[in-house]
């Protein structure tokens, strides 16, 4: 599986992608959406998606997320950035082509910009899929 380099890895935890994300990548790629309920992001380095979305969420008392990705100092980064958001923000170290989860369990999965790290991608889908709570 390809992995970020050092560079990709600090650029995804600095402030401009804080900015970026906020600002651009997030409106783009939900189009208006506003995730709740259980949600999973996969691939979801340092938490910068998962942390805006858990701030400009209308039902904060029942959305929460599950953050995955497969570079444990990622996941230690978004451990760090939602550990304000208490029990609403879960962790875990994850490949997206064999998620650790319940077929079922989530009520929404996104994912943002990561989908090219991914050499096997129709399974990283067909995983998603899996856990998606049809």
């Amino acid at each position: 599986m390809p992995s970020m380099s050092q560079v990709e890895a600090l650029f995804c935890r600095s402030a401009p992608w804080e900015t970026a994300t906020s600002r651009w990548v997030l409106p783009w790629a939900l189009q208006g959406v506003q995730p709740n309920g259980a949600l999973l992001e996969i691939g979801g380095g340092g938490g910068a998606m998962a942390a805006h979305i858990l701030a400009a969420s209308p039902e904060p008392q029942t959305t929460t997320i599950t953050v995955t990705d497969f570079d444990p100092r990622m996941v230690t980064a978004a451990q760090d950035r939602l550990r304000a958001f208490g029990d609403r923000a879960h962790t875990r170290v994850a490949y997206a082509t064999a998620l650790p989860f319940a077929d079922g369990q989530f009520d929404m999965v996104v994912s943002f910009i990561m989908l090219h790290h991914v050499v096997d991608w129709e399974q990283a889908l067909a995983e998603a899929v899996r856990v998606l709570y049809l």
